[in-house]
């Protein structure tokens, strides 16, 4: 059984045949800058479902299920929302809200009003559209401060309100290819928020891809706040194994990043073996190996999956 935490739906036109353009890692983190056009062009056109395109590689690779959210775009909760409801029994969705401002490193001096309207709708995503939580979470586009604790001041009625949902949020670390924000990537100022909201489970995505200093702070972080857990994305076999043997596995889980970008690279492998050689080389425990792959997903994300089987509960209807 394996569970994908981390997944990005919906593409656009110009992101429909990057194979000329996209084969490595470094091609994707690069693309903006390459392709100016292109990307300036994906900023703006319609999403595009690509769901079956997802399914594809989960099917190929044994992935039971996934956390769907946005991509970066101008793509909303609404679109998620419908992907899921064409696969009740694969996907589970993520909001997220301003995916339009990490596209275009374009962010409010004053993003009081996302945050309001934030607040506004979470009870309408959690319980009317059954979201299981709040996705990856680019930090510059909820607030323009860089003090940790009026960053936690200005997330506050958020924080709340996931509380009262008992839902988790993703927060991101480490890089982006987008533009601007690289400042809110390293987690240490999670710190004063974890803190704040002991009822709010918190994952740090990718867990500093790899980089020593990102990784060093979001494990003292996760060291000092019950709280919060970790994604697998883009992190090495080193860090894996020190966060396992640091915080358990019961607080790491697996995820690939899957988008309509990064499901393009194909050097030194596709995404999915990249992503599950990780584990494999991370030299982990039978249990602890199944606890990253799904059973820490179930527990974060409270889905309503059977842990000795992996089987749905209930079944779901679109």
């Amino acid at each position: 059984m394996i569970i994908d935490a981390h997944v990005h739906v919906m593409s656009s036109a110009s992101l429909q045949d990057l194979g000329d353009k996209i084969q490595t890692a470094e091609d994707l983190i690069a693309f903006r800058t390459r392709y100016p056009e292109l990307f300036a062009a994906a900023t703006t056109e319609p999403p595009l479902d690509n769901s079956d395109d997802l399914l594809s590689d989960m099917d190929r690779y044994g992935v039971g299920y996934a956390m769907v959210q946005a991509k970066p775009g101008p793509v909303g909760y609404e679109d998620v929302a419908k992907v899921v409801a064409k696969q009740p029994d694969r996907l589970f969705g993520l909001f997220s809200f301003a995916k339009e401002q990490q596209l275009t490193g374009v962010y409010l001096d004053d993003p009081t009003p996302i945050r309001e309207q934030a607040v506004g709708e979470i009870d309408r995503c959690m319980t009317e559209l059954g979201f299981k939580g709040m996705g990856e979470t680019f930090i510059r586009t909820l607030t323009a401060e860089i003090h940790p604790e009026r960053i936690a001041r200005d997330l506050e009625p958020i924080m709340r309100k996931l509380a009262r949902h008992k839902a988790p949020i993703q927060i991101m670390t480490a890089w982006t290819q987008f533009r601007g924000g690289l400042w809110f990537g390293d987690p240490i100022w999670v710190d004063e928020l974890a803190g704040r909201h002991p009822d709010v489970p918190i994952v740090l995505t990718k867990m500093g891809r790899g980089i020593q200093t990102y990784f060093d702070h979001a494990l003292a972080v996760a060291l000092r706040n019950e709280n919060v857990y970790f994604d697998t994305v883009g992190t090495s076999p080193e860090h894996l194994r020190i966060a396992v043997d640091k915080l358990g596995a019961h607080r790491i889980m697996f995820g690939t990043d899957w988008s309509a970008t990064w499901s393009w690279v194909r050097k030194p492998a596709d995404l999915y073996t990249i992503r599950l050689g990780v584990i494999d080389k991370a030299d982990l425990s039978p249990a602890d190996r199944e606890q990253v792959l799904w059973k820490t997903a179930v527990k974060v994300f409270d889905l309503p999956i059977d842990l000795t089987t992996g089987n749905l509960l209930l079944p779901r209807t679109s």
